[in-house]
């Protein structure tokens, strides 16, 4: 399968002071095609940080990163949002949909945004996913689960090739959490890798593979 996202020595510092902190030492790390990769770790080890790189939100590291067989360092700014637009999908903690917009148009916003809107196309998600019932409404209408998934719905709306999700299970129940994780791995068969950060250890194993962050350095987990 081929890599989508190469990591080889890569290292993050930030300035504290008078200190330089390091967050990420010499990272090697690699995301294949489909694949389902679970990211753990305690806080503050530096998951999000690592995150924010591969989702090409931050372009200041030392080593090698690349995106789509682009080499993350020489990229410039728009090609970076070209490619976040055209390449990622990303899901959050909170689902963070417009309260004033219906499910279909919260679903389509990506596209709505990038200048190609097609509420036929964020329809066809919803009824993929078995959601078709909820396009309708407005967020404070469904359910927190059906929120959830709502948004990976918005993240997968420009057929991006990874979607990133920091914590999605992290304000579900074990019922809804489980339909989320059923999705994610859905997504993960037709052919979009997902890269999720999660401290549940029951939702990492629904993963692949599981990688740890801790203290800077990367480790993988054997299931």
């Amino acid at each position: 399968m081929d890599n989508i996202v190469e990591l080889e020595s890569v290292s993050k510092s930030y300035t504290q002071g008078r200190e330089q902190m390091l967050v990420l030492e010499e990272v090697d790390m690699h995301i294949r095609r489909g694949e389902f990769v679970a990211l753990t770790g305690p806080s503050g080890s530096g998951k999000s940080t690592l995150l924010h790189l591969i989702g090409l939100l931050d372009d200041s590291f030392s080593g090698t990163l690349r995106v789509f067989g682009h080499g993350a360092g020489s990229l410039d700014e728009g090609e970076r949002s070209r490619l976040r637009r055209d390449k990622l999908g990303f899901v959050f903690q909170f689902d963070s949909l417009l309260p004033e917009f219906t499910v279909l148009e919260n679903i389509d916003m990506p596209a709505r945004l990038a200048g190609r809107p097609d509420p036929d196309k964020a329809l066809a998600l919803l009824e993929r996913f078995g959601l078709a019932e909820i396009a309708g409404k407005v967020p404070m209408e469904i359910s927190g689960g059906e929120k959830q998934r709502a948004a990976i719905l918005r993240g997968l709306r420009n057929s991006p090739e990874l979607l990133i999700a920091d914590e999605p299970t992290g304000n579900l129940d074990r019922h809804n959490a489980k339909i989320v994780l059923d999705d994610l791995r859905e997504i993960g068969a037709r052919g979009t890798a997902v890269l999720m950060v999660t401290h549940n250890e029951e939702a990492a194993r629904c993963a692949s593979r599981i990688l740890r962050l801790e203290a800077g350095k990367l480790s993988e987990v054997r299931l």
